[in-house]
């Protein structure tokens, strides 16, 4: 009988010592890759971002985007994702991805920035100009004929407003008045020999996104295209959209210069921190007591599939709401991080003067981390309170059996007051038990 509770003390303090060491949690990292680090003018390759037990949005920035430019400036990476980069001149361009809000498994945060340098050479220099006529070695060289592959605008003009440098983008949105039944698109070419169709005064419908595509095709054939988004107010006009010498959206290939985006997005009572842009592909915003989001998305190609992430059973706290836009294998990425506020946290998230609120993200990190803190405590305390009980229980069990030898002894014609010694012995010994615990 000894042996046997020995042998179950020895499996508890087993059992007990397996359950403070079987948390084993990995730590969570990314890495950056560049499907070719040297490109030639008008070439693209690929930047793939892929995380391990991580997850989060990353930040893409281009050194020199004269050199090479960055397809998407931010994503959200939960796995595996690629960006496409254009080089643009001859030259070098570091191309950093940074971590903003990505952390592992663990919640702990990934800060450190990673990058891929590189290299654009000059395109492959023409072969020498030979003379005409092989036999005359004095006669005249031919002229060179390189045609220009320059495909790009200057400037967009929309109404009486001009779109040209920083703010002149593959895809512009522009609002009407709804008393603006037509307007007028203009543009400038930055090769003289370029052609350029779509442009010209159009038709807009009221209340509704006219959408307009103008087409530049440079000397040796480059095409390029921008994509123009007219949003008319409403009013009650119904005069029909129409798109001089334009194939419908859904009918253009997909290329880099016309890669799926949003061109619209409004959420029902939620205003977005920037205002929504088709090139800004971050948003955030705080909204009060909300179970689900209204979102109404559209995308400047009518056949691209819109996913959205995130916006059903909102909880309280930060939320995050992802909207995919994919046409073909290519897709953009809109993440809006969301907080939401119960009254109850907007009141004791406010100081004195009510003019400012405690940040509630790192809250729920350090709650979380204290939640696992008390569960190993628990189980530490009701582990020791076990084995200080089976040590206590095996040692009085033996008191116990040594006292029960001695007293066999004692003759069968005890009288009875020593039978009642005996038991007040033993009551005495049950209220030491009590006092340990």
């Amino acid at each position: 009988m000894k042996t046997g509770k020995k042998l179950l003390i020895l499996v508890i303090i087993t059992i007990f010592l397996i359950s403070l060491h079987s948390i084993v949690y990995a730590a969570g990292s990314y890495s950056v890759s560049a499907s070719s680090k040297s490109l030639e003018p008008g070439k693209t390759a690929t930047i793939t971002i892929k995380t391990t037990n991580a997850e989060g949005k990353f930040n893409v920035t281009s050194s020199n985007p004269g050199v090479v430019t960055v397809g998407t400036p931010s994503v959200w990476v939960s796995s595996s994702e690629s960006i496409t980069l254009t080089a643009k001149a001859a030259g070098t361009a570091t191309i950093t991805v940074t971590p903003v809000t990505v952390s592992d498994t663990e919640y702990n945060e990934i800060k450190s920035p990673k990058s891929v340098t590189i290299t654009v050479g000059a395109n492959n220099p023409q072969t020498p100009n030979q003379p005409s006529n092989p036999t005359n070695p004095t006669a005249p060289s031919q002229p060179n004929t390189t045609k220009s592959g320059d495909a790009t605008l200057k400037s967009i003009t929309i109404g009486g407003k001009t779109y040209s440098g920083s703010s002149l983008k593959n895809t512009i949105s522009y609002t009407a008045e709804s008393s603006v039944n037509s307007i007028k698109i203009s543009v400038a070419k930055n090769h003289s020999k370029a052609t350029v169709s779509g442009t010209g005064t159009k038709s807009l419908v009221a209340g509704q996104t006219n959408k307009f595509q103008i087409n530049v095709t440079a000397e040796n054939g480059t095409k390029k295209t921008y994509n123009v988004n007219i949003i008319r107010l409403a009013d009650d006009a119904t005069v029909p959209n129409i798109i001089d010498d334009q194939a419908p959206i859904s009918d253009v290939p997909i290329t880099q210069e016309t890669k799926p985006q949003l061109t619209s997005l409004i959420i029902k009572d939620v205003e977005l921190n920037p205002e929504f842009n088709p090139e800004i592909y971050s948003y955030t915003t705080n909204v009060k007591n909300m179970k689900q989001l209204e979102i109404d998305a559209t995308a400047n190609i009518s056949d691209a599939k819109i996913d959205i992430e995130g916006a059903t059973e909102l909880k309280e706290g930060d939320n995050v709401i992802k909207i995919t836009v994919t046409f073909g294998e290519e897709s953009s990425v809109y993440i809006i991080d969301l907080k939401n506020e119960t009254e109850q946290q907007e009141i004791v998230g406010m100081t004195d003067d009510g003019d400012n609120k405690k940040d509630n993200g790192n809250n729920n990190v350090i709650a979380g981390n204290l939640k696992e803190i008390l569960s190993i405590l628990m189980i530490c305390s009701l582990g020791i309170i076990a084995i200080r009980y089976i040590i206590l229980s095996y040692m009085l069990s033996k008191e116990l059996d040594e006292t029960t030898d001695e007293e066999l002894i004692i003759e069968d014609d005890i009288e009875d007051e020593g039978l009642k010694v005996k038991n007040q012995n033993i009551a005495i010994e049950t209220g030491r038990i009590g006092r340990h615990f």
